[in-house]
């Protein structure tokens, strides 16, 4: 069978990777246009079409903490041929269907098995890509296109459903399956498989995990930057257009200016670590977060929370930090691991969700009527990320059977 060569088709390798990461998200926002279509041909509310949206979410998390253990029993290859081919079988069920309950949990089954990928395309980037700073510059350019998923999917989506409706969104996921499937044959290399472990068995990686001091400080650090960028998400629409009267047109136009700066920024990770090194380039991604949070922070205490500008630019260069901060953290996590890798790459995405999710219901919880929740939130959420960034450093770590002799 024909097998990509990593030395000579780089590129296209990357892509493979790419398509890998972005199915999960793609297949979140993509039908997102045509909800009040859904809604009135299964005769159904607006709030159950909702969750149609949500327990895809919830399937996100669960795909991560169940990707790592199966990948390691049966290997990635088999892992993600076995997932995209379920994925295929939940999206036509979804279009077969005449029932919104079956449609909902066709929709859980889709995301628990077709978000297998955005996991496993950290361990084959770590494990094809092995020259210098080559992780980091993998992991920051498939960050990159998994932000800019959710900003084109709805646009992609909403063109077929004005053009053939709302089964065309679905369609289209069909097909990406089928490319999806048709790309892991062509993936390089051997799997890592142990076929002797019982399935229940590789789920103890979790608690070796756990103790891995190496693995959970970048794991958890990244969780917590992370979360303190996602308190501008979940809380901007009501201070910006609520507060502040501004237009959803222009406020679409600060959300992108606020994702640009990330794209931009975990683009050139790979770049700017190679100009300067590690060490200096993760001072530099320090250096934004602690900038831009304390613009916002500062303008925040100064206006008594008014200043919309403060709040913007704080946040704009935050993400820019942030973009070159998670992929050399994510690649700092996974560095080390060798049997748990699988798993470790699919535990960072669920730490980062749970933290996030868990900062959203405090931000909900706030009186959202200037600035000053959303600059508290963001840098005490820095302040814990650098706690636990000083607290392990220059600690040795001890060896973990996860890591390699």
């Amino acid at each position: 069978m024909y097998r990509l060569n990593p030395a000579t088709q780089p590129r296209l390798i990357f892509l493979i990777l790419v398509l890998f990461a972005m199915i999960g998200p793609l297949s979140i926002d993509l039908f997102t246009p045509s909800l009040p279509a859904i809604t009135e041909a299964f005769g159904t509310t607006a709030d159950t079409s909702q969750w149609t949206v949500s327990i895809f979410m919830l399937g996100f998390a669960l795909s991560m903490l169940i990707v790592g253990p199966v990948s390691e029993r049966f290997g990635y290859r088999r892992t993600l041929m076995g997932g995209y081919a379920i994925y295929l079988l939940a999206t036509l069920t979804i279009l077969l269907t005449s029932t919104i309950e079956i449609f909902i949990a066709a929709r859980l089954v889709q995301a628990i098995f077709g978000c297998f990928g955005t996991a496993l395309s950290r361990v084959l980037a770590r494990d094809l890509y092995k020259g210098e700073n080559s992780d980091v510059r993998i992991l920051g350019m498939i960050g990159a296109t998994m932000m800019v998923a959710p900003m084109v999917a709805p646009t992609i989506g909403g063109v077929l459903q004005q053009t053939m409706g709302w089964q065309a969104s679905f369609g289209l996921m069909l097909l990406i399956g089928v490319v999806g499937i048709i790309a892991v044959t062509l993936l390089p290399g051997q799997d890592k498989t142990n076929p002797d472990a019982r399935l229940l068995e590789t789920f103890t990686s979790f608690g070796i995990l756990f103790k891995d001091r190496q693995y959970m400080a970048p794991a958890l650090t990244a969780a917590m930057a992370f979360a303190g960028a996602f308190v501008f998400v979940v809380g901007a629409p009501f201070i910006l257009i609520g507060h502040f009267e501004i237009t959803p047109r222009d406020y679409g136009m600060i959300f992108g200016m606020v994702m640009g700066a990330y794209i931009l920024a975990s683009s050139a990770a790979g770049k700017i670590t190679d100009l300067l090194g590690r060490r200096k380039a993760t001072l530099l991604a320090w250096a934004g977060l602690v900038i831009g949070a304390l613009i916002a922070f500062v303008s925040a205490i100064l206006t008594d929370g008014q200043s919309l500008t403060g709040l913007v630019i704080g946040i704009i260069i935050y993400e820019a930090g942030l973009g070159l901060f998670l992929p050399s953290y994510q690649a700092k996590a996974l560095s080390h691991l060798d049997q748990h890798a699988g798993t470790g790459a699919g535990l960072i995405f669920f730490l980062e969700m749970i933290v996030a999710s868990a900062v959203s219901y405090l931000v909900g919880n706030a009186p959202l009527n200037n600035t000053s929740p959303l600059a508290a939130f963001t840098m005490a959420m820095l302040v814990l990320a650098l706690g636990v960034s000083i607290l392990v450093k220059g600690r040795n770590v001890p060896a973990s059977p996860s890591v390699e002799p």
